[in-house]
């Protein structure tokens, strides 16, 4: 798969994509926006684990999921000439992608849409987003709009699918969106976007790191209970319920998806064998060559630097931060990844497939 960079210079931006975001973090987004409708896509860094790896996977998989699923926007690896000078949280390097809505046209995503329109099926203010977890969406589709809506929900749900598929570690509900006129009538599920933190491409610099959350996500496909202190080690009650309930939660995804919306289970695993099959037959081309002049070191611990500077604003514990993991960046082995990639993905597409097929095996 070729990784073909695109490079723009901040100061030739026509405008920028400045919309506060909407969600459980708060903040202000001011992505350039380029001739052709293109925006820059920074990685941030204060991102946690967030490594050049993860502008690869959302071109990857933006690549894949557009050839063998649906139609997605395609990112490819950008630098912003400029752009990390001018707005020092972010790097200047990342992706682009083309802007998802037209003119007189908005995006609202899901946090958004259920503040709007409460639900009693989803309590959406107890919602949080918090990195490295996967989210139940058994909820969404049990809420009035989408027992309304069939084929805005069957969109929903092969979106679920390939986040899956693709072992998405946050692909929680501000990610989702509808995109709406500017009347604000909702006119269809907005493309799928952010593959970045794909559980393939996530710790390239420490190997059990990623052995560890590879296990975590077929646990949650297979949806093994979790056992009474399985996850005492972490210390904040919160972020150990989170955890609970992410061990489980994509097993309950499909097993829902599966038993109430047949004909996308039908479809995925049509295409999810198409894809297998090329994967077998090498005629998927998985040869993930790093890509000159972009960067090739990765450090999964560097966010805490960012972290501390831009979103703790201790520059002191920066500082420290910055001596700890001086030198301590590793050359990513793309060669490396192109043997495992394959092999990983179709792992997890196995166990999809078996609890996915399971209903018609039992009946």
């Amino acid at each position: 798969m070729n990784f073909p960079i695109k490079t723009f210079r901040y100061k030739d931006r026509i405008g920028n994509l400045k919309a506060e975001s909407k969600g459980v973090v708060k903040g202000e987004k001011h992505f350039p926006v380029f001739e052709g409708g293109l925006i820059f896509k920074p990685l941030t860094k204060s991102k946690p684990f967030t490594t050049p790896l993860f502008a690869y996977a959302e071109v990857f998989w933006s690549g894949v999921i557009n050839e063998y699923f649906m139609e997605v926007p395609p990112y490819e690896l950008a630098f912003c000439e400029g752009y990390g000078e001018a707005v020092p949280k972010y790097y200047d390097y990342g992706t682009s992608v083309p802007i998802l809505h037209g003119k007189d046209q908005h995006l609202m995503n899901l946090l958004e849409f259920y503040r709007q329109h409460p639900d009693e099926r989803i309590d959406i203010d107890r919602y949080v987003n918090y990195c490295m977890m996967f989210y139940d969406y058994t909820d969404v589709f049990e809420t009035s709009f989408f027992k309304e809506h069939r084929e805005i929900a069957c969109s929903l749900a092969m979106h679920v699918l390939c986040a899956v598929l693709e072992g998405d570690q946050n692909y929680h509900y501000e990610n989702v969106a509808f995109l709406c006129d500017s009347s604000g009538k909702i006119l269809k599920l907005a493309p799928m976007i952010d593959h970045e933190f794909s559980t393939y491409f996530m710790y390239p610099d420490d190997h059990i790191e990623h052995v560890r959350w590879l296990v975590e996500l077929l646990r949650s496909i297979e949806g093994n209970e979790v056992t009474e202190g399985e996850y005492g080690f972490l210390s904040d009650p919160q972020e150990r319920k989170l955890m609970e309930r992410s061990a489980v939660c994509l097993n309950r995804n499909l097993t829902y998806i599966r038993d109430h919306y047949p004909e996308v289970t039908s479809d995925f695993l049509k295409r999810l064998e198409r894809l297998t099959t090329d994967i077998k037959r090498r005629d998927l081309y998985f040869g993930i060559q790093k890509s000159e002049n972009y960067p090739s070191a990765a450090n999964s611990l560097r966010y805490r630097i960012g972290m501390a500077r831009y979103k703790e604003h201790n520059e002191e514990l920066a500082d420290m931060y910055e001596k700890q993991y001086r030198g301590r960046d590793k050359e990513i082995d793309f060669e490396k990844l192109s043997e495992t990639l394959p092999r990983e993905i179709l792992v997890v597409a196995e166990a999809m497939e078996k609890i996915m097929r399971k209903k018609a095996v039992d009946q």
